[in-house]
């Protein structure tokens, strides 16, 4: 998909699919929301949604198929099936469908005091997130706005469904910023194989674009940089301490051009293979 160098906060565009069907527009009267709709988006290639910073619409979206974009602060970021985003009220909202591979997805767009706060207490400032869990909660608010006579108590159930997903949400960030070790110790296990950055971050339970931007916060480094730099580390050890072929040793870590892994070591290292066997066998 193009990404546009960026997108101006004043502007608002909706472009709303021909195959979008809202289940539920909760009024005014039904606590805990001022108001809230809650629907099913299904694949329409010109799908696109820009609001400006001054919306008070907060939302959570769940992805079924296909993929699209969301930019949050890290830039535009892609959602595949399995993911979700949250935006919350009181910032640009822009989102939209890729053209070839259009999505599907439940979403909740709603105007209440306190969700905002609540969201920016669990830390949830907006963004792409990955988790097995949450997805029976969306699939219960689609279930819940089913009903024909909507009443306060159809409301706080539904609160309650997003209550659960800002709380999975939250203690999966919480449990990767205190784990300081676990995401290296993850990418530690690619040094013999080659790097899937999705199964990465299916493994850590979040979507790739956040995965890559949590270890570079937390190691100052990419995920592909640090197992790069890990590989290479590998390598010395096999240079140094046995006598296996230098095309050999690169099979080994997954890089099968035997010239692409001797310029590589040179790059990172001022010396060749050949060179650093020499000055550093055992």
């Amino acid at each position: 998909m193009s990404k546009p160098n960026g997108i101006d906060k004043k502007e608002y565009t909706v472009k709303y699919p021909k195959k979008e069907k809202a289940y539920a527009i909760i009024p005014h009267s039904a606590i805990p929301f001022e108001s809230a709709a809650v629907g099913i988006t299904y694949p329409s290639p010109d799908y696109e949604i820009n609001r400006n910073a001054n919306n008070r619409i907060c939302l959570f979206e769940y992805v079924l198929s296909g993929e699209g974009e969301v930019l949050t602060d890290d830039g535009w970021q892609t959602v595949t099936s399995g993911e979700y985003y949250i935006l919350p009220s009181g910032r640009a909202h822009s989102y939209r469908s890729s053209h070839d591979n259009p999505w599907e997805k439940i979403w909740i767009n709603y105007v209440s005091d306190y969700m905002p706060n609540m969201l920016k207490g669990y830390g949830i400032n907006g963004g792409v997130y990955r988790s097995d869990k949450v997805w029976r909660y969306f699939e219960e608010l689609l279930e819940l706005t089913k009903e024909t006579n909507l009443t306060d108590e159809t409301a706080f159930k539904i609160a309650d469904r997003l209550h659960r997903i800002v709380g999975i949400t939250a203690m999966q960030s919480i449990r990767l910023e205190e784990d300081d070790l676990g995401m290296k110790r993850i990418m530690s296990s690619y040094v013999y194989k080659k790097l899937s950055l999705d199964e990465f971050a299916k493994e850590i339970n979040m979507s790739k674009s956040n995965a890559i931007r949590l270890y570079k916060k937390k190691y100052g480094i990419t995920p592909y940089e640090d197992l790069i730099n890990m590989k290479l580390e590998a390598a010395k050890t096999f240079l140094s301490e046995t006598g296996l072929p230098i095309k050999e040793i690169a099979e080994k870590l997954c890089i099968y051009d035997e010239h692409y892994f001797s310029t590589l070591f040179m790059k990172r290292t001022g010396k060749r293979p050949g060179e650093y066997r020499k000055e550093n066998s055992m």
